[in-house]
């Protein structure tokens, strides 16, 4: 585990900044009171790579016949003219990097974090057996709180030798990198671009790939 130090950009929640995995740029568009950012920029194998904003949108969960807020999410490629809206999924293929900084509007425990993106993995008939997704789960729960009015960050790397990389960072700013093999990113980011586990997700999905 390590800590990786980069600015956030603060919203009109007064959201603070933490450590992050992409160093984002302010732009004038808001989701929730959330100041959306329309790049950012990370590090992969040492090169300084952009990322471009696909879109953003609400997480919410039906909770005793109501609608909880959970976060907003917005989702980040590296190569804006190869994503396909349509083929989201195994598009992410062509990209060299891919993020999802979710901010958090309420606090969730990291088990529950966990719950949700168990779930959405089992949707899409992804292993949870699989060695490289229990490290990435292992590391949601030992996470912790997603705390509100924070970000948390999953980014996907692709790396030159053809690995893929994981990197979690939770809210309090600690980093876990997660190694696997071609198709890691892909299972991870079927979470929010693949088969919706519920209706929430969908909706979520439906607001980052809108046109």
């Amino acid at each position: 585990m390590k800590t990786i130090i980069l600015s956030l950009i603060t919203s009109a929640l007064s959201f603070s900044a933490n450590a992050a995995l992409l160093k984002t740029e302010a732009g004038n568009q808001k989701m929730e009171k959330i100041a959306l950012s329309p790049s950012a920029t990370t590090n992969v194998d040492g090169e300084d790579v952009k990322l471009t904003e696909v879109g953003a949108g609400l997480r919410a969960k039906k909770v005793v016949f109501v609608n909880v807020k959970v976060y907003v999410g917005e989702l980040y490629v590296a190569d804006l003219a190869k994503f396909k809206k349509a083929d989201a999924l195994a598009s992410l293929k062509d990209q060299k990097a891919v993020a999802i900084q979710l901010h958090f509007l309420r606090a969730v425990d990291g088990e529950n974090v966990q719950k949700s993106f168990k779930e959405a993995l089992t949707a899409n008939a992804v292993s949870l057996d699989d060695a490289s997704l229990k490290q990435f789960l292992d590391a949601v729960s030992k996470g912790g709180e997603a705390k509100e009015g924070k970000a948390l960050t999953i980014l996907g790397s692709r790396m030159k030798d053809g690995s893929e990389k994981i990197s979690y960072e939770t809210t309090a700013g600690t980093v876990t990198e997660i190694k696997g093999s071609s198709g890691l990113i892909e299972k991870v980011f079927s979470i929010w671009l693949g088969k919706p586990a519920d209706d929430g997700v969908a909706e979520l999905k439906k607001s980052l790939l809108k046109d």
